[in-house]
């Protein structure tokens, strides 16, 4: 069982305390209603009161909370120290990921605009799923992270084969979307990330239902 790295740990406390020392230092310089939501052209089209501020920062703690303890609570029991590297890997790009996006959208509340237009986040969650994709391949089942179908948890041959797919999915569509967002104008680049990341999701369960029939049908033939 892997050791606790406290100096490791450190690193991560820093990033996830920065947006909450951020959103205290500019506490009184916030309205009392700010912008939570924004459309593809920067304007605000969500609100919510001040405390709104804190659901970004709260969630990243909660993820990284979950990522901390995934393999004590999980009732699989994920063991061993590659198990154990793929998660912390995990926690690294979402916690990074999650930083990044409190300090814009705690700025972008401050300023009543988005701070970043649409492509440009559109680009960082394509990256996203190209850096997941790189360590979904060589995830082992689980009840929480993964392609979680019925066919992938009832067949460790299903979900190996499920994810080695997924993940190379992710990882090259996600390669390709980060670099073609660059390049097309702001709402095909929103539009292009929602088809990829729905479509995706939809052809891991199709594809995972069709690996599952075909290993019955194996299996009674």
């Amino acid at each position: 069982m892997e050791k606790f790295n406290y100096k490791r740990e450190i690193i991560f406390w820093v990033l996830l305390i920065i947006p909450f020392v951020y959103v205290a230092y500019i506490w009184n310089a916030l309205p009392a209603t700010i912008p939570i939501h924004f459309g593809i052209d920067g304007e605000p089209n969500g609100w919510a009161g001040k405390w709104g501020i804190f659901i970004i920062p709260v969630m990243a703690v909660f993820i990284y909370l979950l990522f901390l303890f995934i393999s004590k609570i999980d009732p699989k029991r994920m063991k061993g120290e590659a198990s154990a590297g793929i998660f912390n890997k995990l926690r690294w790009a979402l916690t990074i990921f999650f930083f990044f996006i409190a300090i814009s959208a705690t700025h972008s509340a401050l300023i009543g605009k988005l701070d970043v237009s649409g492509q440009w986040l559109a680009a960082i969650i394509f990256l996203l799923f190209a850096v997941l994709g790189n360590y979904m391949i060589n995830v082992k089942p689980n009840w929480f992270i993964g392609v979680r179908t019925p066919w992938t948890l009832s067949s460790d041959t299903v979900w190996k084969k499920t994810h080695q797919v997924i993940g190379k999915l992710w990882f090259y569509g996600g390669l390709a979307g980060f670099l073609i967002s660059f390049f097309i104008g702001l709402n095909w680049a929103v539009n292009l990330m929602l088809v990829f990341a729905i479509g995706t999701g939809l052809f891991g369960v199709a594809y995972s239902f069709w690996l599952y029939k075909r290993e019955q049908q194996q299996i009674e033939s």
